[in-house]
């Protein structure tokens, strides 16, 4: 149904389906609507010119032009479609192979692929026509053996590209078969861009039959056929131009027809109905985009009044098409405001309506937006908001260049200095992909100052980065806003990060602000119902004088993780190597309870968790584990990658429960049935099934992807980063989830997190990590942490200020 209103929804679609459908009921009806004979000669009535007896005229030998234009659509639309099938098949099915199994087998195929190609098209067509013969078998013949090399090559290379994205990693560890990821997951997902080029190639078939009839080794006389009467009315093009004209105006329309039907199934298919065009970094754009200063206020001065945003262009029957409302607050010059709130409260949206950086399909319907000097925004994810193909250096000179900068390398050398980023013509000359993300994060940051803003916007500048990378960009903020007298708006979902960075908070919820005020006044004493419960579900992270039995506070009541136990998993001595690089060296551990592995980015915590799970094979030492390793299972940092977009959430998790239904085959409804009673058990409702992963939130994607897990029946979990992209009440969920399994399921989970409150909450062993190599273990390394590098860990933590309301009464 959602493909079918896309489908109505695209003025491509329907016009090349109204055309084409018009062109195959001619063909089709040819005998009825001809009225002469296609075949029948009268040579007295030879080059007669149009007229109403012939509305197309006669050729040379007084057959009807009109009839054999007719008859010749039949003929050529029905040969294109036939010689276009074969290829079809063959080459969707030899790309999908070889993107995804890669190596070898990709080897294979591409070898003999290159082969093909490197003979000229046309050479090969005549040659195996003039082989097997002229006419309609020919023709098949030649396009079954040559055609599919277009598809082999494009679809090999969408299959690979989605061979490593999180939901082809994830069917793989639920134990699907290979058979099924490339007929149920990847097939769907490439046939897109293999049907827009089916329809470009039936044109080019179509062509190439036109070409053999013109020199006489396609449909052979009198069958009707576009190419030979194009031929035939060679000699007469200058005195009965439309002996040929008509028939090559026959072919055009048709091909324009094609490719507009093929380019509107396209679209249909496709999850969403964006269209791709040229990349741009959201950075630069933004540089481009801003709103002008109003001319009568300070410089640092913004007012927002009763700005009230809706979704646009949504079906009637859409429902409330608002996202927020009646958004109100001032900023004086040099202040700071955070906005906190849960996703989808119009934090981020409220930001980009003061950038003037809506996105398509959501307009400002009412209140005003005002602010003295320039505006700049820091976006929160710095490797989307980057162009991966572009140098950050020509990405921040293209911002100065916006920003109307006189001498633009020398700002671009200014602004990497700015930002204190060490080597700057090294800098420049990378690509986003070669920096860290705090290198990144600060690139967005320049590019952001290129304007030389008086307000600097913040949207989520650290959610992703770990705890000292977090600390060092915050630091870098907090400077840049004190030399540069800087306002700035933050927001985030960390509420200890906004109490030490603004003066002031509000808080969202649903679109509105319910509370703002002094920021140590509300978190210490807050009013609405809401911040008090946003305040209550922060986790607390350690402090090093704390008393190690907080450690594993919401786990308490699973396995103790008795030493003397057998241990679940025991990772023994482990060496992973990416390239010549080696990323995991020597990792020992055992896991009995709930076991943390902390450290910074590129330390080897997620290297080590694909270890385990059998996404990644180890260059040296074992990993222990009693039974099947689909009974270990992973739950990606980021849900959405991981859930294949083209299925509902029911789909997925009964595929997965069928693949791990060893006993009996259940039928449809019987697994139906547990679909239900594992989202019940994730906290998910019956109807959610029927869902697809875009129509759900953040926090009800991740319990999707917690019950896909539970669908392998687990012995081990392993939670990485499951919360580093929520906020914190549906984070707390998360948490009190995961340990609720824990507890009825008796799991053993290993925690991967930046968030030392989370591995604190749920864990009750910890693994320190550094450049691959463990630094310290055991269950108070948090709490007494013996190494240097722990102590900088543990302090790099921001925490909410002392007397923040906590739920206590």
């Amino acid at each position: 149904m959602r493909a079918a209103r896309r489908a109505l929804g695209s003025p491509t679609l329907v016009a090349g389906a109204l055309l084409l459908a018009a062109i195959a009921l001619v063909a089709v009806f040819a005998p009825a609507l001809a009225p002469h004979s296609p075949t029948a000669q009268d040579l007295s009535a030879g080059l007669l010119p149009p007229s109403a007896a012939h509305p197309f005229g006669t050729d040379q030998l007084g057959r009807d032009v009109f009839s054999r234009v007719l008859f010749a659509a039949r003929t050529d639309l029905g040969i294109a479609a036939l010689a276009a099938v074969a290829p079809f098949i063959v080459g969707v099915t030899l790309g999908l192979v070889s993107g995804y199994f890669g190596r070898a087998t990709d080897w294979v195929i591409s070898r003999v692929t290159d082969t093909v190609i490197a003979f000229p098209f046309y050479v090969l067509v005549i040659a195996i026509v003039f082989a097997v013969g002229a006419g309609a078998p020919g023709i098949v013949a030649a396009f079954a053996l040559v055609g599919w090399v277009g598809y082999a090559r494009v679809i090999r290379a969408l299959t690979a590209s989605m061979r490593g994205l999180g939901w082809v990693r994830a069917a793989r560890g639920a134990g699907l078969s290979h058979a099924r990821i490339l007929v149920r997951h990847l097939l769907p997902n490439v046939l897109p861009q293999a049907i827009v080029l089916l329809a470009t190639e039936i044109v080019l078939i179509m062509v190439a039959i036109v070409t053999l009839g013109f020199l006489g080794l396609g449909i052979q006389p009198p069958t009707p056929d576009w190419g030979t009467m194009i031929a035939d009315g060679q000699a007469f093009v200058t005195s009965h131009w439309w002996l040929s004209a008509l028939p090559g105006l026959a072919v055009v329309v048709t091909g324009v027809a094609l490719s507009l039907l093929g380019d509107g199934i396209g679209d249909a298919l496709r999850v969403t109905a964006d269209r791709p065009g040229r990349r741009t970094s959201r950075a630069a754009r933004a540089s481009r985009a801003l709103r002008p200063a109003h001319p009568g206020m300070a410089p640092g001065a913004l007012t927002v009044g009763g700005l009230a945003l809706a979704h646009v262009g949504a079906p009637a029957d859409a429902g409330d098409r608002s996202i927020t409302e009646g958004v109100s607050f001032e900023i004086a010059p040099g202040e700071a405001l955070g906005i906190v709130g849960e996703s989808g409260s119009g934090k981020s949206l409220t930001l980009r309506a003061i950038a003037g950086l809506l996105p398509n399909g959501v307009a400002q319907t009412s209140g005003e937006v005002a602010f003295g000097g320039a505006v700049g925004m820091v976006f929160q994810d710095p490797l989307s908001a980057l162009d991966p193909l572009t140098r950050v250096g020509t990405q921040l000179r293209e911002a100065c260049v916006a920003a109307g900068e006189r001498d633009p390398a020398a700002r671009v050398r200014e602004l990497l200095e700015e930002v204190r980023l060490g080597d700057p013509e090294r800098i420049a000359r990378a690509y986003p992909h070669e920096l860290s993300g705090g290198q990144r994060q600060r690139i967005v940051i320049a590019m952001a100052l290129a304007g030389r803003p008086a307000v600097l916007l913040a949207d989520e500048p650290t959610t992703a980065l770990d705890a000292t990378v977090q600390r060092e960009v915050l630091a870098l903020l907090a400077r840049l806003r004190r030399e540069r007298g800087l306002s700035l708006v933050f927001v985030s979902h960390d509420v200890a990060v906004v109490a030490a960075m603004c003066e002031r908070v509000a808080v969202m919820r649903a679109g509105r602000i319910v509370e703002s005020g002094l920021t140590a006044t509300v978190l210490a004493q807050p009013e609405h119902p809401y911040t008090r419960e946003l305040l209550a579900a922060i986790p607390r992270p350690p402090h090093p004088a704390a008393s190690a039995t907080t450690h594993g506070a919401l786990g308490e009541a699973a396995t103790d993780g008795d030493p003397d136990s057998d241990p679940a998993l025991a990772v023994r001595d482990l060496r992973v190597r990416y390239g010549g690089r080696e990323a995991v060296r020597g990792v020992t551990f055992e896991v009995r309870g709930a076991l943390g592995l902390i450290g910074e980015s590129g330390s080897g915590k997620t290297t080590i968790a694909r270890t385990i799970a059998g996404e990644l094979a180890p260059a040296g030492g074992e990993v222990v584990f009693a039974g099947e390793r689909t009974a270990i299972q992973l739950i990606p940092q980021d849900p959405t990658s991981s859930l294949n977009p083209r299925r509902t959430v029911g789909a997925t998790l009964a595929e997965v429960i069928r693949a791990h239904d060893r006993r009996a085959r259940k039928r449809g409804g019987q697994r139906m049935e547990q679909v239900i009673a594992l989202l019940t058990e994730v906290g998910l409702a019956p109807e959610h099934a029927g869902r697809y992963p875009h129509e759900l939130s953040g926090g009800q994607r991740q319990r999707v992807a917690i019950a896909r897990s539970l669908a392998a029946e687990p012995r081990i979990l392993i939670a990485d980063e499951a919360t580093s992209a929520l906020d914190v009440s549906v984070q707390a969920a998360i948490l009190s989830l995961l340990a609720r399994l824990r507890r009825e399921r008796g799991l053993a989970l290993i925690v991967i997190s930046h968030d030392l409150a989370v591995v604190s909450a749920l864990c009750d062993d910890v693994v320190v990590l550094r450049d691959g190599a463990v630094v310290e273990q055991g269950p108070d390394a948090l709490v007494r942490p013996r190494e240097p590098y722990t102590r900088e860990l543990v302090d790099a933590v921001v925490h909410l200020p002392a007397g923040a309301f906590d739920g206590s009464l």
